[in-house]
């Protein structure tokens, strides 16, 4: 359904749509909530892909040319978080990539369209991995070490990048 505002409504009217969509949003953060983590972690992965070219095309955008290395995306995303005036950012350190925020980065929470709620975070979660395996050319996983929607005072992403070993185990390991 899509909400057309007339012109005859003033603006004390024009956030119903917004507060009824925040509702609604909410009511399926909370639905998503009650899955197993392994569905909960799907279904976010798939939302946060929506997110995955704005962001790059804005982080090439921010440093002049295309992100070629997960270098290049690390200085891309702090430059594009400093020009916005948020605190935090990137680090890639002897092959690791960390990041802490201290500020929620969803653009749909920054913006007011929707509240944050704790599930929100797997939907960041599955973008950073989408955009960090892109660039990597191979799988990543994005740990959440600290979480705002959690409760937590900061945001707190670790970047491991995997490798299967020849007995079929996981090891986790930098870049």
């Amino acid at each position: 359904m899509i909400f057309r505002l007339q012109p005859d409504i003033d603006s004390a009217h024009m956030n119903i749509p917004i507060e009824k969509n925040k509702r609604w949003v909410g009511s399926i953060h909370d639905s998503i909530d009650l899955l197993g983590e392994d569905a909960k972690n799907l279904v976010m992965k798939q939302a946060g892909k929506g997110c995955v070219s704005d962001i790059l095309t804005l982080c090439e955008d921010s440093i002049g040319h295309r992100i070629n290395s997960i270098q290049d995306l690390v200085d891309g995303w702090n430059t594009l978080r400093k020009s916005r005036g948020l605190v935090g950012g990137w680090e890639l350190v002897d092959g690791h990539v960390k990041g802490i925020f201290h500020e929620c980065g969803c653009p749909l929470v920054r913006s007011g369209l929707i509240e944050l709620h704790p599930v929100q975070c797997l939907c960041s979660k599955g973008m950073l991995e989408t955009i960090f395996s892109r660039v990597a050319k191979k799988e990543v996983e994005v740990v959440i070490r600290r979480s705002i929607g959690r409760g937590d005072s900061v945001c707190e992403f670790a970047v491991e990048q995997q490798i299967r070993s020849t007995a079929g185990r996981t090891n986790k390991t930098g870049f």
